[in-house]
């Protein structure tokens, strides 16, 4: 999940827990399945001295506790439940019996070197307070010669605890040295993943800034949208390892936050669309307004229907004039008719007033006089509507009340919708530009992409689709070849662990269809086919292989390339049919790799190549199928690439030679727990069905990969990604002939380390979240438009820290590395 989510959860869930009582300040992570870098700054910012887990924990650490360092050197004690969380649970409740127990867990917990006091936890999941245990507390001091058994509050404990002489950790906690990780989590019920990842990307990204800006009393829908977010943010619910019930809820709690996001989008840009004004209307050409929702300036490419089906358009930016690519021509519906008695004319008034509603644009009105009857003829178009309806009004009402006059008859003619790709121009960061768009031939600027056979070739990259369903990418000096092999491999584990089979991965298809051009070029060419798959249907009935009956399973491919892109974006559709098994993507990597670097929460993190191992004494292997929230990177130093996904999370990269980076899409399997696993024994949870999460049915997958040369730096993975999977949103569209200009609210963060994670309304202003996605520190500078009153540092929880200083319009202060920062907006 994302940054944001583990700060709204805190925010929303300490204050509710002070109205009932008091909230514990301590870092309670006993169960989660690994552990954020970034956790301790989080913690540290909310005013916690101390965390607690289980999992997660190297072998390196021997003690009950050790300092807990984040990438920006924030620190918290934790204390290490290396018994587990529930060593302590359903307590004898006679003193002698409570004191044996008592005996049982010391010697348990004396090799990790505790202090003079020792952590028992009593209680485990689903378990309620034990009756009885406080007597038995008490008449344990006659059978424990020189211990003292108290009922305490964890804070208690941890406030106990020496403050140094612990060993120390820096960075994600992520081993199976003695607790399970259980890391096939992180593809299991990928449907459910990637609908909770668009849902909070929308929210965080989108709905919010756009409430933010341009003053859209939206509080109400964004709290709900987070409501929705926040329940479906416990461990198990996320990870996705429960029964079928809860993955059903999850589902469509994260529906909901979508829908409740993007109604807010929706309103947010019809403002930012009116806000950039309009022009005189014009039947011929239109305006567009293009929103950014980074926070640095960019260009890109923008969809947008149009009415007709003109062979050339050209648009007008702030830059300058350039060609249009059409998409397609959708031809009208068949013409209509209706008649109306002359009294009726408001009716026909309130007809064209409502189309809009519809999405319809009324483009032209025409009206013709014939004795007892005038002819209407309405053409109707995409886009805001592109006349003048008060004159049409005027005209309607002057024929009604012209004596002999006694029916309209209406003809309804609908235009044929264009679908255009546009370049968009630059556009500041979160601000607006207005386009304008003329149906005629305009200058062609950069090469553009040619489209032949089944190649894709712009002046970074030359793609050719292969006939062994594969693709070779040559990029400057550097060939690419054997990229996107599908390769699919049986999975007799659970929601919690993959376990191979003894066989062979399929890694080829049975068919692979001619390429067809699905965009033709200049702007962007896409090649779209048809790969068919033969997979075994399920696993044999011991489970130790897959099955002797296959089926087909048909694959469709969509490759595409933008104009001055070195990025290939994926589009991958397929109806699973087939049971217990893994279907990954290869992209083999021709250079060496030692690391990989891939986001997570609030951080770009650095993990080795490596092939999976077990620790002696651990009872799960430790897989090398690592987390990412939207990209990995890997390098040589020399050159690079770039994996950004929309939803997916978990990638591999298989040493060499040649090194393969393998991205998960589909991990089905249909228990939630088994014991007879491969990397795990025993079992992780109750052994219960899960057909649910075999994920039968339609899958559509995006993912794009980028190539370059020379020096990577985090903050360039973080803009690419959000380049990638926010793109350029259309406000509005109207006809008219305004002038193209750049306007409106707009924030620009600099230097390109200074990241944003997120911009909020907070009561008369706002919160801007930033994050310093560097090693290094930075001054970060940031630029507002129009200039607030008063710019105030906060901690994440909203306490004040120092105000920043305005030079002009822009705040300047200092951050150190992967630095969270939040400012408080006062608008001027």
């Amino acid at each position: 999940m994302s940054g944001e989510t583990l700060v709204r959860n805190l925010a929303r869930g300490i204050p509710l827990a002070q109205a009932h009582g008091g909230s514990m300040r301590v870092g309670y992570l006993p169960d989660s399945f690994g552990h954020a870098a970034q956790m301790p700054q989080i913690y540290r910012q909310f005013g916690m001295r101390h965390a607690v887990v289980m999992r997660g924990v190297p072998r390196a650490i021997d003690r009950v506790a050790f300092e807990w360092v984040a990438p920006d050197g924030s620190t918290v004690l934790a204390a290490y439940l290396a018994g587990g969380y529930g060593q302590g649970v359903d307590l004898p409740t006679t003193g002698q019996a409570l004191a044996r127990r008592i005996r049982t867990i010391l010697k348990a917990v004396e090799p990790f070197g505790p202090g003079s006091d020792v952590l028992v936890m009593n209680g485990n999941d689903h378990v309620s307070p034990q009756l009885g245990l406080t007597a038995a507390v008490a008449a344990t001091g006659t059978h424990l010669d020189g211990v003292t058994v108290r009922l305490a509050r964890l804070a208690e404990y941890l406030d106990r605890l020496p403050t140094s002489g612990w060993p120390r950790w820096a960075g994600e906690l992520r081993a199976s040295s003695r607790a399970n990780v259980l890391m096939g989590t992180l593809s299991i019920r990928g449907r459910d993943k990637q609908a909770y990842f668009r849902a909070g990307l929308t929210l965080e990204r989108l709905a919010e800034p756009l409430a933010t800006l341009t003053g859209l009393p939206a509080q109400g829908f964004l709290r709900e949208a987070w409501t929705y977010v926040l329940q479906n943010a416990a461990h198990d619910t996320a990870c996705g390892s429960g029964i079928d019930a809860v993955s059903v809820e999850a589902r469509g709690r994260s529906d909901a936050a979508q829908q409740l996001a993007d109604a807010v989008v929706s309103r947010g840009l019809a403002r930012v669309a009116a806000q950039a004004g309009g022009s005189d209307v014009d039947a011929e050409r239109y305006e567009a307004v293009v929103w950014n929702p980074s926070p640095f300036t960019r260009a890109g490419l923008v969809e947008l229907e149009v009415s007709g089906d003109h062979p050339h358009w050209t648009v007008e930016t702030p830059d300058g004039r350039q060609a249009v690519q059409s998409l397609a021509v959708a031809q009208s519906n068949a013409q209509q008719s209706f008649e109306l008695p002359a009294e009726d004319v408001h009716g026909l008034l309130g007809w064209l007033r409502e189309r809009p509603i519809l999405n319809q644009a009324v483009r032209a009105v025409d009206f013709q006089a014939a004795g007892a009857e005038v002819r209407v003829r309405v053409q109707l178009g995409r886009g805001a509507t592109g006349i003048d309806l008060d004159q049409v009004s005027r005209t309607a009402e002057s024929f009604a009340t012209t004596p002999g006059v006694h029916r309209f008859q209406i003809q309804i003619e609908p235009l044929p919708v264009q679908r255009l790709l546009v370049p968009a121009g630059r556009v500041d960061g979160l601000g607006w530009s207005r386009l304008r768009l003329t149906p005629r031939a305009g200058p062609r600027g950069h090469a553009g992409v040619a489209v032949a056979d089944e190649r894709l070739e712009n002046d970074r990259l030359a793609v050719q689709l292969e006939s062994d369903g594969t693709i070779t990418v040559q990029h400057r000096d550097m060939a690419y070849p054997g990229l996107h092999r599908l390769v699919d491999e049986g999975d007799a584990g659970d929601e919690y662990n993959f376990s191979p089979v003894d066989e062979a991965p399929l890694t080829q298809p049975e068919r692979v269809g001619l390429a067809w051009t699905a965009e033709g070029g200049p702007l962007r060419g896409a090649l779209e086919r048809e790969l068919i798959y033969r997979l075994p249907a399920s696993l044999s009935p011991d489970r130790g292989r897959r099955s002797d009956t296959v089926i087909e399973v048909p694959v469709r491919q969509r490759v595409t390339l933008e104009r001055a892109e070195a990025r290939l974006d994926f589009t991958l559709e397929l109806d699973n049919q087939a049971a217990d098994h893994r279907l990954r993507v290869h992209f083999p990597i021709p250079f060496d790799v030692a690391w990989s670097h891939a986001d997570t929460a609030y951080h770009v993190t650095r993990r080795p190549v490596i092939r999976a191992q077990l620790e002696e004494g651990a009872s799960e292997w430790e897989l090398p199928t690592y987390p990412m929230r939207s990209f990995v990177h890997l390098s040589d130093g020399r050159r690079g690439v770039t994996l950004v996904t929309d939803g997916l999370h978990e990638y591999e990269v298989l040493p060499g030679p040649p090194p393969v980076l393998a991205l998960t899409l589909i991990r089905a399997v249909g228990w939630l727990s088994r014991e007879d696993l491969r990397f795990r024994r025993g079992h992780a949870g109750p052994p219960l069905r899960t057909p649910g999460a075999q994920a039968f049915g339609s899958h559509r997958f995006q993912y794009s990969l980028s190539f370059h040369d020379g020096e990577w730096t985090p903050d360039a993975g973080w803009r690419l990604a959000e380049a990638t999977l926010l793109p350029l949103q259309v406000a509005g569209i109207f006809g008219g002939a305004g002038d193209p200009r750049r306007g409106g609210a707009s924030i620009t963060l600099e230097p390109a380390t200074i990241q944003l994670t997120a911009c909020l309304p907070d009561g008369d202003g706002y919160l801007l979240r930033l994050l310093n996605a560097a090693d290094q520190a930075h001054e970060a500078r940031v630029r507002f438009k129009p200039t607030p009153s008063r710019v105030l540092r906060v901690t994440l929880d909203g306490a004040p820290l120092e105000p920043v200083t305005l030079e002009g319009d822009t705040a300047r202060f200092d951050v150190r590395p992967w630095e969270i920062a939040t400012l408080r907006v006062s608008p001027s």
